[in-house]
């Protein structure tokens, strides 16, 4: 047990705590997409080794039980706190986005939760809670560290505003999906607070190559 987890943390140290600072000297642009579902693919695979099936991870049908009075109490709070920050700290972005460039706008709305927020829940909730359990032993403590790895490896982006934020995120998204066992709960959060920073104007941070 004490090999295996030895070998779990440098495993988890080389991927989530060396990888990412890697990729952002490396600055691959436009392949971090590809880098990014080639992970999850990779993830799948292994988490189907041992016996993972996506369609009962996926459990959709327990957004339908979940009471909703929470989730909306948090859902206006935090995005009262983004428009602050917006308003605040980058007023000349505020609804930038959809005021300028609404085509685009539209199609971050549709193409984000598929192409960025998929992939993302794969490896830092499925692969990343199956992968270290041993590791951090207790469900805070992995709620904790996928929280901080999913935060951390936002540093490809060159900018503090987007590691902070998705550690935050990262918290609400993991604590989602240890209640609920739903990667389609955890999913349908991470979208839903990615296309508000979107729609707001903070998407400057979050994605490749805006900031340097």
């Amino acid at each position: 047990m004490a090999n295996k987890n030895t070998y779990l943390l440098i495993e988890f140290v080389a991927l989530f705590c060396i990888t990412p600072p890697l990729l952002a000297y490396l600055k691959p642009h436009g392949m971090i997409y590809f880098i990014l579902w080639i992970a999850a693919f990779l993830a799948w695979l292994w988490m189907r080794s041992q016996g993972y099936s996506l369609k009962n991870d996926w459990n959709h049908r327990v957004v339908g039980k979940i009471s909703f009075t929470g989730i909306f109490l948090q859902l206006f709070l935090i995005t009262y706190a983004l428009l602050m920050f917006t308003v605040v700290i980058v007023p000349e972005r505020l609804f930038s986005l959809p005021l300028q460039k609404p085509g685009l706008w539209i199609m971050v709305l549709i193409l984000y939760p598929l192409l960025s927020v998929i992939p993302q829940e794969i490896l830092f909730r499925s692969f990343f809670f199956k992968r270290y359990k041993e590791l951090f032993k207790t469900q805070v403590n992995l709620i904790i560290a996928s929280a901080v790895s999913f935060g951390w490896v936002h540093i490809i982006l060159l900018n503090w505003v987007a590691v902070v934020f998705s550690i935050f995120g990262g918290l609400i998204f993991a604590r989602t999906y240890a209640k609920t066992s739903s990667l389609a709960a955890s999913c349908a959060e991470h979208a839903i607070y990615g296309c508000i920073i979107f729609t707001l104007g903070l998407g400057y941070y979050f994605y490749h190559g805006a900031v340097r």
